[in-house]
């Protein structure tokens, strides 16, 4: 059973969300907010969502300043915007939005927003479990933006400025766990491992990431990291480009 979540400050268009919904699957849970501080007091008592279906305008917390949140947590939530307001649409990438649905929204297009939604849910996140200050932290791996080693421990930096975690698993095996799950780690340095997806830019000397961080390349690994890089930069798209086709 799908647990779908509405938050949605109208009361007309709240409902007539909530039908279309009900229509598209009249098995799913749902749970509807009339605004983000309702939403906010639900979630922390029940993290049991795999769909929402967010306004942005609303009073308070608006929509997009909620999804931030919910990313900044690491919450994998598929989040649809539903929305009068344009304006927004190239923040909606930032949280890694399903779509962007202005209104008034075609039954139509949400079916096939909430579809893909769905396909999304199919595809398990890849997710690394590390011991950090005596306590298993779950990190989806897509948040990791690189991997610093200092000593014996590790210090992890995440992406949206959230604090770095330290481990005291070494870099290495953190390495070789990361190989195992087959995704885009390269490793640029003796005390450096960084996601692929996260390069911002490659310089002869230095790599940039995406939170603004400048790590060195060791010498003799440029060329390898390029082509690394590249690889990973043509299977995503053409990921997106197979998923858009669906």
């Amino acid at each position: 059973m799908l647990h779908i979540m509405i938050c949605e400050d109208e009361p007309a268009q709240l409902r007539l969300l909530r039908d279309y919904v009900r229509e598209w699957d009249s098995g799913a849970e749902i749970r509807c907010f009339e605004n983000a501080a309702r939403f906010l007091f639900d979630w922390e008592e029940k993290k049991e969502a795999d769909l929402l279906l967010l306004d942005i305008e609303m009073p308070g917390m608006n929509g997009m300043e909620l999804a931030k949140r919910l990313r900044a947590q690491g919450d994998p939530v598929q989040i649809l915007f539903v929305t009068g307001a344009a304006d927004y649409a190239p923040e909606g990438y930032d949280v890694d939005a399903v779509s962007y649905l202005l209104k008034p929204v075609k039954k139509e297009r949400l079916f096939s927003s909430l579809d893909k939604a769905v396909r999304r849910l199919g595809r398990q996140e890849p997710i690394l479990l590390v011991e950090c200050a005596g306590e298993v932290v779950k990190i989806p791996i897509r948040r990791l933006c690189w991997l610093e080693s200092m000593g014996h421990d590790t210090i992890l930096h995440r992406r949206e400025q959230e604090e770095p975690l330290r481990s005291k698993t070494g870099l290495h095996k953190l390495e070789q766990e990361l190989a195992s799950r087959q995704v885009a780690f390269f490793k640029i340095h003796r005390s450096y491992l960084v996601n692929l997806e996260q390069i911002e830019k490659i310089t002869r000397r230095e790599v940039v990431m995406a939170d603004g961080a400048v790590l060195p390349i060791a010498r003799g690994r440029w060329e390898t990291l390029n082509q690394a890089f590249l690889t990973s930069c043509r299977r995503r798209l053409s990921a997106e480009e197979r998923e858009e086709g669906l």
